[in-house]
């Protein structure tokens, strides 16, 4: 549906692209990964069409729709969370007033023959309106805000009541609603709880469209999409499957890569050697300027920048007591909103607990009550040298924006020189980045500083709430390595099933009726509950079934099935040639991008230069093989134009 070729794109003196390619087809699902600044969002505005001033091409089927969610930036106020999502069928509520407008009118009309005119008008319109899904809008916008966390009394609610990140939802629930051929998500899990996490993926797998999402949750990116697109030094590297795939074939592409540069290294030392020993041998002078004209061009291979290995050991220095902590019977209301109820909860030494559960129920006022951070009534009783580490996100203005990385890392004081930089070093900071202003840094190498600081000398009971929030998957695979080599007791809140997965062995799901407790990490918890759900069905014994109406006649049934057959057959009958002639276009460009790759490859390899037989054939081939996309290219967009009228014929 979308080509993109050759893109090049930068700004303020740096180049975020490169002669990048990609090709969007037809139900993609396309996740979108990379260092943070690599260029992720800006290429998301490229296919958009918000970009234009770049270098290559985006080749669009013609009517082809493409929408995209923002990571932030909306708001709204003044109307209910309802009508806010409706505003995606404004042509469809326009026309519901069009109908009882003809209606009103048609009942007050006096003349018979206007009367009848105007309910021949309405009678039109009502086709239309109820073609279109006029009668089932207003309950699959309902349906999809509920999947997104909205209570039904959420939907009549003030739009300006709500959080940013809860607008942020109102704005998916609206783009889902829409449809658009492809659909582009950036970052679309910021701002959602586990419960919506898991209603989005399941949403995603039956969208008609193509999806490119941008995301940070390796466990979404395994279940929603089935390519991931990496960028990275100015290029895009697509590979099949999830994240779990992408990060296997990964490393095997590294490997080879690596042996890649190990066969340049050993080719520039031989022509190294030959020009050093030939040099001044008038005889060997037009092979030794040749070498030297190879070494000039040669493009050099270089590995990317690889995650540190840990080399630190993060031991608390003094143990707490068996019990860390105990509360009992807690209670903590904000004025009428009673947030937690007679909560009971005891963590011992050595537990690694993960609360879940949806927002709204007081996880992050549990962990602070856990911290001795805010009032509540009941109990609360530390154990024996119980020293507690507190993170949350709103930490952040706990730096000095004025010191450097390493100067902010230094004020904690349980580490400096050498071991100050190793730590930093641990935790992703290197070179010039401890040098940094704490002022410029992003709000993952916030985290990231913050929790430099806390490890240096670790409590004996660390209390992280949403510790993943901001941290690309390198900086989540680095945390939980850290967090799996200290030795103390550890309570996270956290939407991520992959980092709960590494680092808990308790959850804790924090539910309207109360806390759950599961022994394991995140796939036990899910297999526990089913089990438990299982029993508990199994307990209630079989329920009697609801009322269904009426089933359509035998005869009616088979004239509905007669008709949709005739229809489809004649739909497939016309589309069918044109999408074999999209799909064949699609292949014969990704051969053609294969071999052009190929051939591009092998001109820049030095090992080629001594061919001369192949010198004069690659470059007419590669002549030959780009007129060749061209025309394919063409072909694809007049038959992408050839199918976007025919369906319009069949809508």
């Amino acid at each position: 549906m979308i080509h993109l070729r050759d893109i090049t794109f930068g700004y303020g003196g740096r180049e975020l692209m490169s002669g990048l390619c990609l090709h969007i087809k037809p139900q993609d699902r396309i996740g979108l990964v990379g260092p943070n600044g690599a260029g992720k969002t800006t290429l998301l505005r490229i296919i958009l069409g918000d970009i234009r001033d770049f270098s290559g091409t985006v080749s669009r089927r013609k009517g082809v729709t493409v929408a995209l969610l923002p990571q932030e930036g909306i708001y709204d106020s003044g109307r209910t969370v309802m009508e806010a999502a409706l505003e995606t069928f404004a042509p469809l509520l326009a026309l519901e007033r069009e109908i009882e407008d003809l209606n009103t009118t048609a009942a007050e009309e006096q003349d018979a023959a206007r009367r009848d005119e105007l309910l021949e008008r309405q009678g039109a319109a009502r086709l239309d309106f109820e073609s279109r899904g006029g009668f089932t809008f207003r309950a699959r916008t309902a349906q999809v805000l509920t999947g997104l966390g909205f209570s039904e009394a959420d939907l009549r609610r003030d739009m300006g009541t709500f959080s940013g990140g809860w607008q942020m939802r109102v704005a998916l629930a609206r783009l889902l609603l829409q449809e658009p051929d492809v659909l582009l998500l950036d970052e679309p899990t910021n701002h959602l709880d586990l419960p919506a996490l898991l209603w989005l993926e399941e949403f995603l797998q039956t969208y008609p469209g193509a999806v490119l999402v941008i995301s940070h949750d390796r466990a979404f990116l395994d279940r929603a999409v089935r390519r991931i697109a990496e960028l990275s030094q100015k290029q895009l590297a697509l590979y099949t499957g999830g994240y779990s795939d992408y990060e296997v074939e990964k490393q095997k592409r590294l490997e080879i890569l690596a042996n890649r540069i190990e066969n340049q290294e050993r080719e520039i030392r031989q022509t190294e050697r030959f020009i050093e020993r030939f040099r001044y041998k008038a005889t060997k002078a037009r092979q030794v300027q040749s070498r030297i004209k190879a070494l000039e061009k040669m493009e050099r291979l270089e590995m990317p920048d690889q995650e540190r290995t840990l080399n630190f050991s993060f031991q608390v220095q003094k143990p707490s007591g068996k019990e860390v902590i105990r509360l009992s019977g807690v209670n903590k209301s904000y004025g009428d909103n009673r947030v937690l109820r007679d909560v009971k909860l005891a963590l011992n030494r050595g537990d690694r607990m993960a609360i879940i559960g949806a927002n709204g129920l007081g996880k992050t006022t549990l962990m602070r009550v856990l911290a001795g951070r805010t009032d509540f009534t009941g109990e609360r009783k530390a154990g024996h040298n119980t020293e507690i580490g507190y993170f949350s996100q709103d930490q952040f203005e706990l730096l000095n924006p004025d010191r450097t990385v390493l100067e902010e890392a230094a004020s904690g004081g349980a580490a400096a020189g050498t071991a100050l930089r190793s730590l930093l070093g641990v935790f992703l900071f290197s070179g010039d980045d401890v040098d940094k202003p704490v002022r410029v840094l992003s709000g993952g190498e916030k985290s990231r500083l913050l929790f430099a600081r806390m490890m240096a000398s670790p409590a004996n009971f660390l209390i992280l709430d949403e510790p993943t929030n901001h941290l690309d998957p390198p900086s989540q695979a680095m945390l939980a390595r850290v967090l799996n080599s200290y030795n103390g007791t550890l309570c996270i809140v956290s939407h991520n099933r992959w980092f709960i997965n590494q680092v808990a062995n308790r959850i804790v799901e924090m539910t309207p009726e109360g806390l759950d407790e599961y022994l394991g990490d995140y796939d036990d918890y899910k297999y526990q509950k089913k089990m438990r759900e299982q029993a508990a069905q199994q307990n209630r014994g079989p329920e009697a079934d609801a009322d269904e109406p009426p089933a359509p006649s035998l005869s009616d049934r088979r004239a509905q099935r007669q008709e949709r057959a005739r229809f489809v057959q004649e739909r497939s009958r016309a589309l069918t040639p044109i999408r074999n002639a999209i799909a064949g276009a699609e292949s014969r460009i990704d051969q053609l991008e294969t071999r052009i790759a190929e051939i591009e490859s092998q001109l820049a390899d030095p090992a080629s230069y001594n061919d001369t037989r192949l010198m004069k054939s690659l470059p007419a081939e590669l002549k030959q093989r780009q007129a060749e996309l061209e025309q394919a290219l063409r072909q694809w967009e007049e038959a992408s134009e050839q199918l976007a009228l025919k369906e319009k014929e069949f809508e």
